[in-house]
């Protein structure tokens, strides 16, 4: 897909994709040292990678203001919401070079984010409005991942594959989160899952 496809796909103004353009430019300078995506889905970035993080933006609650994106890598969802959106994004990366990488983007288009280089269950509690993953871990590991996060009103919204239904099998054993499902923009056998809490 073309960056003018997705844009049209997520609805975004000329200068945001402008700001998208530029971070598929830092992404891919610094592709060529540090293994922040596969090589293999670069020649796809525009889909793979930029719309299938900004699709989340549709399933953001209206009131939301901040955003904690869990295991980031290279900026994904979490730069893509916040050149997208107003929101406060605050990323969490173990890997110091890639909390690096995350930095730069940051500091070069003048992000509303913060790079928190930390694994996720050594975080204080910081009570996001939303919490985002992208093939970090399994629903029921990574929910015991971020079990300090969670509140009555988070949002947690996850990229998930075809294989979403039995790792919820086991998740909804032992948690009254709420699932939604949306079909993907990006793959056809993608789900977005969007995990409330009950009323």
């Amino acid at each position: 897909m073309t960056p003018q496809e997705v844009g049209g796909q997520l609805n975004v103004s000329r200068e945001t994709l402008e700001q998208l353009s530029r971070f598929v430019a830092l992404l891919e300078r610094w592709q060529r040292s540090i293994n922040l995506v596969s090589a293999r889905s670069l020649t796809d970035v525009w889909r793979r990678h930029i719309l299938d993080s900004g699709q989340l933006a549709n399933y953001i609650p209206a009131n939301a203001r901040t955003i904690l994106d869990v295991g980031s890598g290279g900026g994904f969802p979490g730069l893509v919401l916040s050149i997208i959106g107003p929101w406060e994004v605050r990323l969490v990366e173990s890997d110091q070079r890639k909390a690096v990488f995350l930095q730069t983007v940051i500091n070069e288009l003048g992000l509303l984010a913060k790079v928190c280089n930390s694994r996720i269950e050594a975080l204080s509690p910081c009570y996001p409005d939303v919490i985002s993953a992208r093939a970090l871990a399994p629903i029921p590991k990574l929910m015991n991942l971020i079990a300090p996060q969670l509140h009555s009103k988070v949002t947690c919204l996850l990229l998930k594959g075809a294989a979403v239904k039995e790792e919820l099998t086991g998740f909804q054993n032992h948690s009254n989160m709420i699932p939604s499902f949306h079909p993907s923009l990006s793959s056809s056998d993608g789900v977005v899952v969007s995990l409330t809490m009950p009323d």
